[in-house]
C-alpha cells in the first residue's frame, strides 16, 4: 500500500560530532507501507541517520519529516508514530516475554485487557506463545529479537526502523521475521525502514534501496534498478561494485607460507 505522502521525508540531513562529520546532505523519500532497506559497510552512518530519523539524536543540519512528525519539532508525537528495533536490543530479561508486553503496553496507555490482548495476539504472530512464560534471559537470540520486534509493534507505529533484525539470527526465526513484516507491509500499510547486512534476505524483502557510503548517499532506487546500475546479477554482487570493493579470488602466494 502506498500513499502520495512520504512516510519518512529527509532533506539535506546531516550529523556531526565536533569537527568530525558522520553523515552529509542525506536525503530521503520513502513511500508509505514500503520495505526499504538502508545499506552500507560498517561504520558508513547507517545507525547515525536512523538516530536522526527517530529522534534519538538531533541532527547537525537539514530537516526531516517521519509519519507526518518534524523529528526536531514534535519528538513525542513521533514517538507514538514509530517502533524501532535496535541492535542492542533492551528487554526486561527477569521477566518472561508474557508479562514484559503486557508491562509495556500499559506502559503505553493501554488498558490491562487490551495490553494482554494484543501481547497475546503478537506472541501468537511470532510464534512465542508457548515460551511466553519463560524468562527472556533463556531465549536464542532470535527469540529474543522477535520479543523486541513485538515490544516495538505493541502501540500499531505507522513506520518501523529495523537496525540489523536478522544479524545473527537463526535460519527459522528469520523466516518467521519476513514473513510478519512482509504481512505488516504489504497488508497493514506499515512502512519497513531496516538496515541489514544480510543482502540475500534484502533482496527477497525490500521495494528500494538506498546506499550510504562515507556519511553520503551514493545510489538510490529499486533493486532492479540498482542492479542495472552497477551491472550487477545479485544485490551482493551490486552492493560491492557500488562501494569500490574488490573481490579476493585467489590467496596471494607470498602469504600464508608457514600454512
Amino acid at each position: 500500500m502506498t500513499n502520495s505522502l512520504p512516510a519518512i521525508y529527509a532533506k539535506n540531513l546531516g550529523k556531526r560530532y565536533g569537527k568530525r562529520t558522520v553523515v552529509e546532505n542525506v536525503s530521503l523519500d520513502v513511500p508509505q507501507g514500503s520495505f526499504y532497506a538502508f545499506l552500507g559497510p560498517n561504520g558508513a552512518g547507517k545507525s547515525t541517520v536512523i538516530r536522526c530519523l527517530t529522534g534519538l539524536t538531533a541532527p547537525s543540519e537539514g530537516t526531516a519529516t517521519v509519519a507526518g512528525c518534524d523529528v526536531s519539532a514534535d519528538p513525542l508525537t513521533l514517538k507514538a508514530r514509530i517502533g524501532i528495533v535496535s541492535e542492542d536490543i533492551a528487554l526486561y530479561e527477569k521477566l518472561g516475554a508474557g508479562e514484559f508486553l503486557e508491562w509495556a503496553g500499559r506502559m503505553r496507555g493501554l488498558t490491562r485487557r487490551e495490553s494482554a490482548r494484543r501481547a497475546a495476539e503478537l506472541l501468537s504472530l511470532l510464534d512465542l506463545s508457548a515460551d511466553a512464560d519463560r524468562l527472556i534471559a533463556e531465549y536464542s537470540l532470535g527469540m529474543k529479537k522477535k520479543t523486541a520486534l513485538a515490544f516495538a509493534l505493541l502501540h500499531a507505529p505507522a513506520v518501523l526502523f529495523l537496525d540489523e533484525p536478522f544479524n545473527g539470527v537463526d535460519a527459522l526465526s528469520v523466516r518467521t521475521l519476513c514473513a510478519v513484516l512482509t504481512e505488516l507491509t504489504r497488508n497493514r500499510g506499515v512502512t519497513v525502514f531496516f538496515t541489514s547486512h544480510v543482502l540475500e534476505t534484502v533482496e527477497r524483502l525490500a521495494d528500494r534501496a538506498a546506499v550510504i557510503q562515507n556519511g553520503t548517499i551514493i545510489a538510490e532506487g529499486n533493486l532492479a534498478e540498482l542492479m542495472q546500475t552497477a551491472n550487477g546479477t545479485t544485490l551482493e554482487e551490486t552492493f560491492a561494485t557500488l562501494i569500490g570493493a574488490t573481490e579476493k579470488t585467489a590467496m596471494d602466494a607470498n602469504s600464508l607460507d608457514w600454512f
